[in-house]
């Protein structure tokens, strides 16, 4: 593999990510409008539905590919702690059981669709530290009563967040393509922004 390929002369695997993918995020942020003035419990439980239904099979296709690409820390169920702010807002585990998973997934086949779905899920936890706060002044919301997902690690969000970004770096130095990886961090963006623009019955889902 070149160093034009690796991008290791220029910047590190995780700036090439951020800002190779910058569009893509940003289409998702928008679609999701979380950061909306006029965002209320409504509207923010509908869009807690939306991230069960694309974590929880994503997290399972990464979970089985992870078992035979071992990472160096231990993935996080946070389709769990969506499942349980849903719960907090009212829904029974039936309602839950019944939400529609996402089938438009993003393909993971390999350790560099790995790091890229990887770097989309886990990069949400850093966002969450922004939401958090502003979910708690809106709409009243704590880790214990409808912002868990947000709240993610808390205090180890960081430390967490420091370990994923150096095994992000360091796969160009064991031959991974790094094309390959920001290709697959833009299309788990694009899949989940496609899910969040998506249809519930016959009406738009919409925001």
């Amino acid at each position: 593999m070149s160093d034009a390929d690796s991008g290791l002369d220029e910047t590190s695997l995780r700036q090439r990510l951020k800002r190779e993918t910058a569009a893509a995020h940003q289409h998702l942020e928008d679609q999701l409008g979380l950061l909306d003035p006029g965002l209320d419990l409504h509207r923010y439980l509908r869009v807690l539905e939306r991230f069960y239904g694309f974590y929880v099979p994503v997290e399972m296709d990464v979970a089985r590919l992870a078992a035979v690409e071992p990472l160096g820390f231990p993935l996080r169920a946070r389709a769990e702690l969506i499942g349980r702010d849903l719960l907090a807002l009212g829904l029974s585990p039936a309602d839950l059981a019944a939400l529609p998973p996402c089938r438009d997934r993003p393909e993971l086949s390999c350790v560099e669709d790995l790091a890229g779905c990887l770097y989309v899920l886990e990069g949400a936890c850093l966002g969450g530290q922004v939401l958090s706060p502003l979910l708690h002044r809106r709409l009243g919301l704590a880790t214990g009563s409808g912002a868990a997902f947000f709240g993610g690690d808390e205090e180890q969000t960081l430390p967490r967040w420091a370990a994923i970004v150096a095994w992000l770096d360091g796969l160009p130095r064991t031959g991974a393509s790094t094309a390959t990886i920001v290709g697959a961090a833009t299309a788990t963006f694009d899949a989940f922004a496609r899910w969040a623009a998506g249809t519930r019955g016959r009406a738009p889902w919409s925001i």
